[in-house]
């Protein structure tokens, strides 16, 4: 996350709240001690709007700036992913973990909006942190590959493996979850949380393979 991006736009937001506080005493002072009451009333009422407007602009400013930074993440990640060390060299697992990339990428205001009960949401947040993750090591290893050499030692194509495999448990842990009816829901929690333990212990051990 880009906290100057964000502190930016927090100073901008304070800014105008600033404004909106200066015009309500200049207001006040210009109408408080008339006999203009009913001008003073409509000022008071002007600054209330503008306040509940600012309100909602600064959530809205804050929340474009992280949804931003998060797609400008991902990018970032794709590029580096694509432009890595030479670009004759693995080519078809490039192209493979862009796509299991952007096969999660597109479900996601799905899982981040419509899953009432948040095991999901929590289980698709893991998953596509994993996966980021994983791409960004096949970043490193082609950005430090051995070109005059030459000897591949597989690490490319395994970690391709290993996140194919995890996209698809994803894929049927879903598919049990939106499919099949109540009677199934407890293995399906079951199997969810498992998932999820499985990657916690996947982040805290590294490069650890899910499920060994």
């Amino acid at each position: 996350m880009d906290f100057r991006k964000l502190i930016k736009i927090n100073l901008i937001n304070l800014g105008i709240l600033g404004l909106i506080v200066v015009f309500y005493f200049v207001t006040q002072a210009i109408f408080g001690d008339s006999k203009s009451g009913g001008m003073e009333t409509v000022t008071g009422l002007m600054t209330i709007a503008m306040g509940a407007l600012w309100m909602a602009y600064a959530i809205y400013s804050n929340v474009v700036a992280i949804k931003e930074d998060d797609l400008e993440t991902l990018d970032e990640i794709k590029r580096r992913l694509t432009h890595a060390g030479r670009k004759g060299y693995y080519i078809k697992e490039r192209t493979h973990m862009m796509n299991m990339l952007d096969s999660l990428e597109n479900r996601k205001k799905y899982f981040l909006t419509k899953d009432d009960s948040g095991k999901l949401k929590d289980l698709y947040i893991m998953t596509r942190s994993q996966m980021i993750r994983n791409a960004t090591n096949i970043s490193e290893y082609i950005e430090t590959f051995d070109y005059i050499s030459g000897v591949d030692s597989g690490y490319v194509k395994q970690v391709c493996k290993e996140s194919q495999d995890l996209l698809n448990r994803f894929n049927k842990l879903v598919e049990l979850t939106v499919t099949y009816d109540d009677t199934a829901l407890d293995y399906d929690t079951r199997e969810i949380d498992d998932m999820i333990e499985s990657l916690e212990e996947m982040r805290e051990t590294g490069r650890k393979p899910l499920g060994s």
